[in-house]
Order: structure tokens, then C-alpha cells, then sequence
């Protein structure tokens, strides 16, 4: 049996989610980091600002690619199972060919029974 190769955008899923989950908790952090009285006076730390500067923009191209790889991957996967089911019946179909070619016709007539 051969071994599947990943798909590719499978594997990008994983990284992007990964990157968006990052990007969203610094939001989080961020926010908190606004709301609380103790921190909201102090001046503002390098995440705040790097998620003030791109975070808006970090997570709309994050949500493009999870949206590019999730179709993606769906429709490789959808490819290799189409491919497999056709192998599987072209298989059966010559085995069912090389099962009935070691088997004598019946006869033409009909007069064998």
C-alpha cells in the first residue's frame, strides 16, 4: 500500500492558525493591558505598540490564508479520494477479468444445464 503524501495545504492550515491564535492572544493582552488601572498608565510596552501598528492588518491577511488554505486543502483532499476510489474500482475490474478468464464460457446455445 502506497503511503499518502501531506497535503501541503493542510500543513500551511496548521502554521496559519498557529500564527492567528498568536495574533489574536497579543489583541487579548493588549486590550487587558488598556483596560487595567495599574498598566494603563504606564508607558505603553513593545507589544502594544507592534499590536496597535499591525495587528489589524496581521490577522485580515491571517483570515485571507486560512480561508485560501482551508478550500485548498479540502479540494486536494477531495482530488486523492476521487483518484483512490477509481483506483480501487480499476483494480476490482481486473481482478473480476483475470477471475472470469480462468473460467470456460458458457455455451452459446444454452443447452448445458
Amino acid at each position: 500500500m502506497r503511503r499518502r503524501r501531506p497535503n501541503p495545504f493542510t500543513v500551511l492550515l496548521g502554521v496559519v492558525r498557529t500564527a492567528s491564535t498568536l495574533t489574536a492572544s497579543a489583541f487579548g493582552i493588549a486590550v487587558l493591558r488598556g483596560v487595567r488601572v495599574e498598566t494603563a498608565r504606564q508607558a505603553p510596552h513593545g507589544l502594544d505598540r507592534l499590536v496597535s501598528r499591525y495587528g489589524t492588518t496581521a490577522l485580515a491577511v491571517e483570515l485571507v490564508l486560512l480561508a485560501v488554505a482551508t478550500v485548498g486543502s479540502i479540494a486536494v483532499d477531495d482530488l486523492d479520494h476521487r483518484r483512490t476510489r477509481r483506483r480501487m474500482r480499476e483494480e476490482s475490474l481486473r481482478e473480476d477479468r483475470e477471475r472470469l478468464a480462468g473460467t470456460p464460457p458458457p455455451p452459446a446455445d444454452g443447452a448445458g444445464s
